[in-house]
């Protein structure tokens, strides 16, 4: 599809949203916003960054938290549900991701790797966690704290990506038996 040029004086980002309005369901936009939405929002400003009104952000929300997609809390304070992506989606999305990167054998040296990794650095400190190094005043520099944090979530993730490609494995051999 051909994009007509501007109209002198015609905003860029406004002919971008307008284009995404016209090509794209109120749904498809505020599960687009869902994606990259990592701190609690309400579905007034949902609505306004997906282009739609709060009532239609508040009816797709409630099919993306009946999905796991999204997780809506209430907050102490706000009358308002708020809403934001869900761990468990972003999890599943990195591990599908590694998986189409990675086999299994090569996935499961990388996760030895990394526990190796975090053996180190329990050794190096002396406590068995990043969060110990405040608990127990443990000396460290800023950026191996990070890395530290870092390699656990990775290793987390590695873990779970390496269960679901060994589970869809073990659901394929099944249906095919």
């Amino acid at each position: 599809m051909t994009e007509a040029p501007l109209e002198p004086g015609e905003d860029v980002n406004e002919a971008v949203r307008a284009n995404w309005k016209d090509e794209t369901t109120p749904f498809e936009r505020v599960r687009t916003v869902m994606k990259r939405t990592y701190e609690s929002q309400s579905a007034d400003e949902i609505a306004e960054r997906a282009l739609t009104t709060p009532t239609t952000a508040r009816k797709h929300l409630d099919v993306l938290v009946g999905d796991g997609f999204v997780s809506a809390t209430s907050e102490p304070g706000r009358t308002a549900t708020l809403y934001r992506r869900s761990a468990e989606s972003v999890v599943m999305e990195q591990a599908h991701d590694i998986l189409r990167e990675v086999g299994t054998e090569e996935l499961a040296s990388r996760i030895s790797e990394l526990q190796s990794e975090i053996q180190r650095y329990r050794e190096e400190t002396g406590v068995d966690s990043p969060e110990d190094v405040a608990l127990e005043d443990v000396e460290i520099d800023r950026g191996t704290l990070q890395a530290w944090q870092t390699t656990r979530r990775n290793l987390d993730i590695a873990k779970a990506a390496l269960a679901i490609g060994q589970a869809e494995d073990s659901v394929e051999t099944t249906a095919a038996d």
